[in-house]
């Protein structure tokens, strides 16, 4: 082999071999989904558990698709709203107060990574009130909470 094709050879596998560098803003991202649940209060959280800070977008959606019969996405209920979470950081916003009828779902649109496991979110539901069972006699408070995992 001719010297000249020996350093090319070399310089193209040391080329090859080399690794490619990503700014964190050329990730595509992740969207993660709760379900839909008739509650009170909706309140989506998400938390940072990457190492590097991600810019989280959380929109809360209708979830009775109570739109016009000719719309093709639900009615936005809050958001969408931009957070930029340090790791470790929470990202939330809410919707309604505990003794509200509303029925939602949370969208988390992370921007930063495209691995969902730097994220976990997470819809807290919330409904309190007074209720009977005994035609009105007697009534007794109550409140129900849940936590509906995002995927």
């Amino acid at each position: 082999m001719k010297p000249i094709t020996a350093i090319f050879a070399a310089a193209g596998l040391l080329i090859g071999a080399m690794p490619t560098v990503h700014a964190d803003n050329d990730h595509t991202g992740v969207t993660l989904y709760t379900s839909a649940i008739h509650t009170g209060v909706i309140a989506c959280n998400a938390i940072n558990v990457s190492k590097r800070t991600l810019n989280i977008t959380i929109s809360i959606f209708d979830g009775t698709m109570t739109s016009p019969p000719t719309a093709t996405t639900p009615t936005l209920l809050e958001g969408p709203t931009q957070i930029s979470t340090p790791p470790g950081m929470e990202a939330t916003i809410d919707h309604g107060a505990p003794t509200d009828s509303n029925e939602g779902y949370c969208v988390f649109q992370v921007s930063g990574t495209d691995n969902r496991d730097d994220v976990r979110a997470v819809q807290n539901a919330v409904l309190s009130g007074m209720r009977s069972v005994d035609g009105g006699q007697t009534f007794f408070p109550f409140f129900i909470t849940r936590a509906l995992e995002a995927h």
